[in-house]
């Protein structure tokens, strides 16, 4: 946390040093493609100090851009309505590790809309070698449970990965409505309030290479390379919690997808996709 405001302190510090510049900002996060992205634009007034003032304008973006990172994971539940950043501050190692990430931030493009603009495009990533995930599943230790079918429940569904339409706005054990919101790590139960799967079910090489599970804002987009040719789809009508990181099925989807191995694999390697509203 003192890296964290350190870094914003010296964003401030630059930026106080002159004044003839504005700062606006776009951040988003694209869970379908796993990448965070801050993009800052800075535009200078043009007078007799505009070609110094050009050169600072430039590093005071890159700088707001880090900043704005820790607003933007500050968005981001890691599960169960547990804050990311909550989780990453208890541990300094952690901590280190992601003001690391953000300090390394791909420069994903540079653009000039005007002679006085320059907007400047970072992103970092959710999932790989160098990326949020990694910076969770380091520390962590996780295990990988194995899952098992419902008892005296036989039928073969192997199914080369599952679908959850989690569209629209659910209801939540608690009453509430919720529209669904992308989360690290997602438990799904049954409408018993049974485990069906959860983190510990999916390896955690896979967690860390591609993330969890699938997020996806079309029901009708390509999702063959995660999910093979043959998912079986599923829509849930509730949530467990206020964010949707809990999705609710049926029992009898929840039976269906556990009852082979061959399907019960498919979790195992992530093959999950979950589509939700932009």
């Amino acid at each position: 946390m003192k890296n964290i405001i350190k870094l914003i302190m010296t964003f401030f510090i630059l930026t106080a040093s002159f004044s003839s510049f504005a700062l606006t900002e776009q951040s988003y996060i694209d869970w379908s493609k796993g990448k965070i992205y801050s993009v800052i634009s800075v535009r200078t007034e043009y007078n007799y100090n505009f070609p110094h003032n050009r050169l600072l304008q430039t590093e005071a973006a890159r700088e707001k851009a880090k900043v704005n990172y820790f607003r933007i994971l500050s968005d981001i539940n890691i599960s169960q309505s547990v804050p990311l950043m909550d989780y990453i501050s208890e541990n300094p190692v952690r901590d280190s590790a992601l003001l690391t990430l953000i300090d390394e931030a791909n420069l994903e493009s540079i653009e000039y809309p005007d002679l006085s603009t320059v907007r400047l495009s970072y992103s970092i990533n959710l999932y790989g070698d160098n990326s949020v995930a990694n910076i969770i599943m380091a520390q962590e230790g996780f295990y990988t449970e194995e899952l098992h079918q419902y008892e005296g429940f036989h039928f073969k569904s192997d199914y080369s990965g599952i679908i959850i339409d989690a569209r629209g706005v659910l209801k939540s054990f608690g009453g509430h409505d919720v529209t669904v919101q992308p989360s690290m790590f997602v438990s799904v139960i049954d409408d018993d309030g049974h485990q069906v799967f959860n983190q510990y079910n999916v390896d955690a090489n896979v967690i860390r290479r591609q993330g969890m599970v699938q997020y996806s804002y079309n029901i009708n987009g390509d999702l063959t390379d995660r999910i093979g040719s043959n998912p079986y789809r599923m829509v849930a009508y509730g949530t467990g919690d206020d964010v949707g990181s809990v999705l609710v099925i049926t029992t009898p989807d929840a039976k269906r997808i556990l009852a082979s191995s061959a399907t019960r694999d498919s979790i195992r390697n992530g093959r999950v996709a979950i589509i939700i509203d932009r």
